[in-house]
């Protein structure tokens, strides 16, 4: 059987790189597509039924489930996944003691800080613009 559709988001703008996964039957989670640059998708398999179950996902929204028999020329518009995150409280340490042994041990890690900063050429790495793709920062030594 053959599933295909297109995905878009709030906006009706077309999503590429849309994950289409079966869910059900013995290729569960391991058989898929996704979708192209105009958010279109088209699969073919002979273990797609019409009742295997799909799951569409894309990072920051929410997934949907449809059965293949719905996936027929389909337009299916991705909602987004709007969370707050919870506080986040910092709690602040009392000043230290004034005895050299404390500031001789601060004094040390400052330096050993900035030495490792010293010692590390930082490379980014990442494609921005495109929703669910992660920037990742990485130190190598010089």
């Amino acid at each position: 059987m053959k599933i295909f559709g297109q995905i878009t988001d709030t906006n009706k703008e077309p999503m590429s790189l849309a994950n289409i996964t079966i869910i059900t039957g013995d290729n569960a989670n391991n058989m898929g597509t996704s979708s192209d640059l105009d958010g279109n998708f088209s699969f073919e398999n002979s273990s797609i039924v019409p009742d295997s179950q799909f799951k569409i996902s894309y990072v920051g929204y929410l997934p949907q489930f449809f059965k293949a028999s719905e996936l027929q020329g389909r337009k299916i518009r991705m909602a987004e996944d709007v969370e707050q995150l919870e506080e986040v409280i910092i709690n602040v340490g009392t000043k230290p003691s004034s005895s050299s042994n404390t500031a001789n041990s601060i004094k040390s890690s400052k330096q050993k800080f900035f030495q490792h900063l010293q010692d590390h050429k930082f490379v980014y790495a990442g494609l921005g613009g495109l929703a669910g793709i992660l920037l990742i920062a990485r130190a190598f030594k010089k």
